[in-house]
């Protein structure tokens, strides 16, 4: 089995003070651009060897023909890095660049770059190499005969697409875990329409082999549970059932339940909305039950995939499983922008009275029911606004000041209404239908706003996550990126108001106040 030297940046984040979690939310919204996923549960773990080798000018499967010094090789050694010398074997990009290089050919030289590791002289690498015509080499990747003629295909495969896919479906769970993984981060990468386009030649039996196998990485069972919503059967719905109310599962039940907001969507689009029965009574509905958080944020990531992408459940039925969190007001905000979102207006009283009995448990919670309530067209909204802004007017300020800001951020230059949320700084009206830039994108990430709540950054902090690796931007987007002075103008406001934001939290601090 190769061993593919690629950093995995997964892994536990750590628990972030409010205004510097708020930082790192909206300094993700300013360097986004239109990330495309197969599916919200989905992330990749690196860059695929095709964007690797898509940034790169020249990649090469070379042989090493000189290893490092032994004593080099050495934790406690001192001097430069050590360094192998390899001969290139094969060319999969950048031909005249190697050539021109002196690396083909008779008189070809050898090819000298860092190696951190003892492997035997004749073993198999992929090295790419930037900035012609010298070629400054990356780190070797170790390849196996297999992964060789696996690199040799990736040329020749679609942009994108069912057939894209297909081929990398025949190498999930592959024996060489090089493989698997590469095949995986193509699913995380690819838009949900590819995923869904592959449907006839999925197979639902190997799916839900691998997602009841508790050896299965939660990350891969996340997108096995995807693709199995896409092509399984609602006899295959009561099997995800029986894993999701913990049934017979014995010691493997956390393994097998990892993944569990993928799991709960698939088992409602296999099962349609009755299946939602399930998901209320056994994660949503928490008074006198012992329900952990992290189940519950499950099922609310779950629910917005399911409002947003399906139409397997009618938005009215995903609204009334939300709505059971405002029973929980200190859950309540994991909702409200779900709410305003999909326009149901349904709940104003309810909001204002968990904004007048807000306590310092839930203080957070008033400034998302300010942004519903200024969104909201009823003109019980608007005298809501007025009456809440006495109680504690420092929330209605920050919920002008962060929503004027998100809605900078977010506006696109040259989209409809990215000129008023750029004036006005009001929050955009919300909108129930996908924008063309959305489906351009093929994700739900710039549909779906992130909801940070009490406990959710120790939800997050033990789940492992990773930012999904991006596709290089087009030309158009990248000529329409605006000047960088404005990216650091914008993350210094959003630092200032997020310490702001974390005095005026603090016990002694205006809101402290207001609740007392």
């Amino acid at each position: 089995m190769a061993d593919r030297d690629r950093t995995d940046i997964r892994g536990p984040l750590p628990l972030l003070a409010p205004g510097v979690l708020l930082l790192a939310v909206l300094l993700g919204i300013l360097g986004g651009r239109s990330i495309g996923r197969a599916c919200p549960f989905c992330s990749a773990v690196s860059l695929t060897f095709s964007q690797e080798i898509a940034q790169s000018e020249a990649a090469v499967i070379a042989r090493l023909v000189e290893p490092p010094p032994a004593g080099s090789l050495s934790p406690r050694a001192d001097g430069p890095l050590p360094k192998g010398k390899f001969e290139v074997v094969e060319v999969l990009k950048g031909a005249a660049a190697v050539e021109a290089a002196g690396l083909l050919g008779p008189d070809a030289r050898r090819l000298e770059t860092i190696l951190l590791e003892d492997k035997p002289v004749g073993t198999l690498f992929l090295l790419m190499a930037i900035e012609p015509p010298k070629l400054v080499w990356s780190s070797p990747i170790l390849v196996s005969d297999r992964a060789v003629a696996y690199l040799r295909k990736l040329g020749g495969l679609p942009e994108k697409g069912g057939d894209r896919l297909a081929f990398f479906q025949d190498h999930l769970e592959d024996e060489d875990d090089t493989l698997a993984r590469d095949a995986y981060d193509e699913f995380a990468v690819a838009p949900y329409a590819d995923v869904k386009e592959l449907k006839s030649r999925m197979d639902p039996a190997r799916l839900l082999g691998w997602i009841e196998n508790p050896k299965v990485q939660a990350n891969r069972r996340r997108l096995y549970a995807t693709m199995l919503g896409v092509c399984g059967t609602p006899e295959d719905g009561e099997r995800i059932g029986r894993i999701l109310e913990g049934d017979s599962l014995g010691p493997d039940a956390a393994e097998i339940r990892s993944g569990l907001d993928a799991l709960i969507a698939c088992y409602v689009t296999l099962r349609g909305p009755e299946g939602l029965d399930l998901v209320d009574r056994r994660f949503l509905k928490r008074a006198g039950t012992d329900i952990p958080f992290a189940e519950t944020y499950a099922a609310v990531m779950a629910l917005r995939f399911l409002g947003e992408e399906s139409d397997i459940v009618p938005r009215e039925r995903v609204l009334a499983s939300l709505r059971l969190l405002l029973d929980e007001p200190k859950l309540a905000d994991l909702v409200v922008a779900d709410l305003a979102r999909w326009q149901d207006w349904s709940v104003v009283d309810r909001l204002v009275g968990i904004f007048k009995d807000a306590t310092a448990d839930n203080i957070f919670v008033r400034e998302p029911i300010v942004n519903y309530l200024r969104a909201c067209p009823l003109p019980a909204a608007a005298a809501a606004v007025k009456e809440l802004e006495k109680i504690d007017p420092e929330a209605v300020r920050r919920a002008a000041t962060l929503a004027g800001l998100a809605g900078l951020t977010a506006a696109t230059p040259g989209a409809p209404g990215a000129a008023g949320a750029a004036t006005t700084g009001e929050p955009d009206a919300p909108s129930s239908e996908p924008s063309a830039t959305d489906a351009a994108s093929g994700g739900l990430a710039a549909r779906i706003p992130t909801v940070i709540a009490e406990g959710e950054a120790e939800m997050v902090a033990a789940a492992p996550v990773a930012p999904p690796a991006a596709r290089p931007a087009a030309a158009s987007d990248r000529d329409a990126a605006p000047p960088g002075w404005k990216w650091a103008l914008w993350a210094a406001a959003v630092l200032v108001i997020a310490v702001l934001a974390r005095l005026f939290l603090r016990p002694g601090g205006s809101a402290g106040t207001a609740a007392r």
